[in-house]
């Protein structure tokens, strides 16, 4: 069983399945930050500039997650089609 598996079993993993959101200890970081930063705003009118570079550090994280996680998904399809010997044009 992967983490992936194990989280799905619990409440959080239910909810954040049901509602399409990927749950894990990236996100769970970043989401952690952003509410310390924004606490931080609230407080203290000098927080506002640590709010906004958590936010963009909290986008350049999520891009890189996403990016990785299509590459992973173009190397999966990438090995189906070797393993396969599937043609990539029909034979006319």
């Amino acid at each position: 069983m992967t983490n992936q598996d194990l989280m799905d079993r619990t409440m959080v993993g239910k909810v954040a399945r049901r509602f399409d959101f990927k749950f894990n200890a990236y996100y769970t970081f970043l989401t952690l930050l952003n509410l310390a930063a924004l606490a931080l705003a609230i407080y203290d009118a000098k927080g506002l500039l640590i709010l906004l570079i958590t936010i963009g550090f909290s986008l350049n994280m999520r891009l890189k997650l996403t990016q990785r996680e299509e590459q992973r998904i173009t190397n999966e399809l990438l090995e189906e089609i070797l393993e396969n010997s599937v043609p990539l044009r029909p034979v006319k």
